[in-house]
């Protein structure tokens, strides 16, 4: 990616300057209105009234400027725990999670771009799950199930993501409550609770989940090692 130029020739400029920012602000705004379908190089060249070929200079492609998108979300999620040994893991998985989740539900229009792009490229995502990574072998993670777990807790947290935008009252089964009496009853003390404290019912939802997630935060056993019909170890 090459840097922001700092010198031009003199009098008007033919084409708008650009910058990095200016270019990954856009790109933020056009995955809110254009969906992940409609974000593409020209969509963005034509939101910062340039050609195409403008960007070009700046990002080798759209895989890049989605990268440069999940730089700017990354620098938020809290993986400070992680390098501390004094924070508990639990704890360091909680504050990953929770900063995660806040970040993702402020621009739920892009979670489907930033989930289905790499890292590769991404340098303040790398760290973060370098760091994630270190923790969970010092804490006896087998190697095998280091990527495993931070997925398994990714999809959650992204899960959530989008479940933080619903409305209070999405689980209201309405009209057909007299049908489903148990379940509308539950539904109503969940609302009445949630109102009572200030907070949405997603965020309920999210701790709970959050703590049987975090209950289950342990290394795995060892796979046993396979072995012959004689019952000897094979190899």
């Amino acid at each position: 990616m090459a840097e922001t130029p700092t010198k031009r020739s003199a009098g008007r400029p033919r084409t708008r300057v650009l910058s990095v920012d200016q270019i990954v602000d856009a790109a933020f705004e056009l995955a809110r209105t254009a969906g992940p379908d409609g974000f593409t190089m020209a969509a963005l060249a034509r939101s910062l009234s340039v050609q195409p070929p403008a960007l070009y200079h700046y990002f080798g492609g759209k895989g890049e400027v989605i990268r440069a998108m999940r730089g700017r979300l990354a620098g938020p999620i809290d993986t400070d725990g992680f390098a501390d040994p004094d924070v508990p893991l639990d704890e360091a998985v909680s504050r990953w999670g929770r900063t995660y989740r806040d970040v993702f539900a402020a621009f739920p229009s892009g979670i489907t771009l930033l989930a289905t792009t790499p890292v590769d490229g991404q340098q303040g995502s790398v760290d973060n799950y370098e760091a994630i990574s270190r923790r969970l072998i010092d804490e006896g993670w087998a190697e095998r199930d280091v990527v495993d777990t931070i997925v398994a807790f990714e999809s959650f947290i992204i899960g959530s993501s989008l479940d933080a935008l619903a409305p209070a009252d999405i689980m209201s089964p309405g009209d057909a409550a007299a049908t489903a009496p148990v379940f509308a009853a539950a539904e109503a003390l969940r609302a009445r609770e949630t109102a009572a404290r200030g907070i949405r019912p997603t965020d309920r939802s999210f701790d709970l989940g959050l703590r049987a997630m975090l209950a289950g935060l342990r290394p795995a056993p060892a796979p046993e090692e396979p072995t012959s019909p004689s019952g000897s170890t094979v190899g």
